[in-house]
Order: C-alpha cells, then sequence, then structure tokens
C-alpha cells in the first residue's frame, strides 16, 4: 500500500509491513534512510537541481527545499535512491515500486522527503524547553 511524504514514520514502516518496535525494522529503516541522505547530499550540492526562479536568485543557499527541486531531478533522485540501495534493504526499495500518484518510487519518495524536511534548519520543529533561551547568530557579535 503506497502512502504520501507527508504521513508519519509509523504509518511509512507499517506501510512495508515493518514495525517501529523491532530493533531489526529499526535498523532497516536507518540503511534506507542513509541511502536517502547521500542522494539528499547529491542534490544539495548542485544549484542546477533547482528551478529556474530559485536557481538564479543570488541569495539561494543549501539547503533546499524539495518543492525547488526541479521535477526531472526529483525523479531522478526517488530512482537514483532505489538504483543504488544495498542489497540487505534492496526488497523494501522494490515493494515502492508504482506508477501511481507517488511513483515512480514511493519508498524512496518518503524517505527524500522526509530528509529534506528534517534537515532544514528553516523547519525546524524542536520545542524549546521550559527555561531554555533561544539562540541565533548575530552577525556582529558573532565575529
Amino acid at each position: 500500500m503506497a502512502v504520501g511524504p507527508r504521513v508519519s514514520k509509523e504509518e511509512f514502516m507499517r506501510a512495508l509491513g515493518l514495525d517501529v518496535r523491532n530493533p531489526q525494522h529499526e535498523q532497516y529503516y536507518k540503511a534506507m534512510r542513509d541511502e536517502a541522505i547521500a542522494v539528499y547530499n547529491r542534490l544539495n550540492n548542485d544549484v542546477s537541481s533547482l528551478i529556474d526562479s530559485v536557481r538564479m536568485d543570488g541569495n539561494t543557499r543549501p539547503p533546499f527545499f524539495w518543492h525547488h527541486v526541479r521535477a526531472d531531478k526529483q525523479r531522478w533522485a526517488i530512482l537514483e535512491v532505489w538504483r543504488a540501495a544495498d542489497p540487505s534493504i534492496r526488497g523494501l526499495f522494490d515493494a515502492g515500486a508504482t506508477e501511481g500518484e507517488y511513483g515512480p518510487n514511493w519508498v524512496s519518495g518518503w524517505l527524500l522527503y522526509s530528509v529534506f524536511r528534517s534537515r532544514d534548519t528553516r523547519n525546524n520543529r524542536r520545542k524549546e524547553k521550559p527555561g531554555e533561551r533561544k539562540t541565533y547568530y548575530d552577525p556582529v557579535r558573532n565575529v
């Protein structure tokens, strides 16, 4: 059963027949995520992967948003994660092959989207702890 890129990790793993409480399944997940991170890093080192309006903006710097990556590069990235997958987890990626809405591979697509979201410091969902002070970069003070 294909799931979309915005479902939780638990739903993603359940769709693959994996259990988040099973340590072996968690290792499979981490290995799959590592494959996506490798492709994510390649995309973030190449502004030619970006849509024209973003690529031509002189202020554009990594990390990039997934929706700023050109559709053809998104497709390439999804296929590349799948193609480069270690044989020990290849079957999990093979299960994601689809021609549907989340094609060409919903497993690779979910992982890439997840990596882009988690690596984007502009979308950091970490909650501030009580009594914790927010810190920020001040170009005058942080020389």
